[in-house]
């Protein structure tokens, strides 16, 4: 009776035991900060970006913009991303002109880039870019794809919606007005 009372007395290995039990509930709340931070960050940057592209459309400094020049001129306005060529292959953008007498839009597809598919470097087809002529008010919604640093475990766990390949979808969405001539 006595070694077992002595064994229960023994409080040796207790801060070992403490340490497994808390360890992972406060990484997990660092991962999971860290994780929402990075993707604020991100969003801001992006955000960032479009509005300062855009800015430069508004005013007339880019006046025969393609698709993929303006999906590299937004991923080279200072985003926080690995490549260049990285952020154009995981963005999508969609640019319709609004009808002023009606004011009725085409909703913007909910669909982001499709990484299974091969990646199609061509112009997109009218219902998806289109120009529009002078004075018309243009709708941009833009799509960028982000991989989550630590799983899809700490996106969901933020409350972050995760798209079906494991990544998470910045959007942003603009107005601006074509400028006559």
């Amino acid at each position: 009776m006595t070694r077992i009372r002595a064994f229960l007395k023994d409080e040796t290995g207790t801060g070992p035991i403490e340490f497994v039990f808390v360890f992972p509930i406060i990484f997990m709340i660092f991962t999971v900060s860290f994780e929402s931070s990075m993707f604020m960050a991100r969003h801001v940057m992006f955000d960032r970006a479009v509005d300062q592209v855009v800015r430069q459309i508004r005013l007339g400094n880019y006046r025969n913009f393609t698709h993929q020049n303006l999906k590299q001129r937004i991923c080279e306005e200072g985003m926080m991303i690995n490549s260049v060529a990285t952020c154009m292959n995981n963005m999508k953008i969609w640019m319709q002109p609004i009808n002023t007498g009606s004011f009725a839009m085409v909703a913007p597809p909910k669909n982001c880039v499709d990484r299974v598919q091969d990646v199609n470097l061509d112009e997109p087809p009218a219902n998806e870019f289109a120009y529009g002529t002078d004075n018309d008010i243009m709708l941009l919604r833009i799509c960028l794809k982000e991989r989550p640093m630590f799983g899809a475990a700490s996106a969901f766990a933020v409350g972050m919606s995760t798209e079906p390949d494991g990544t998470y979808a910045l959007l942003v969405n603009s107005v601006f007005v074509n400028e006559p001539g």
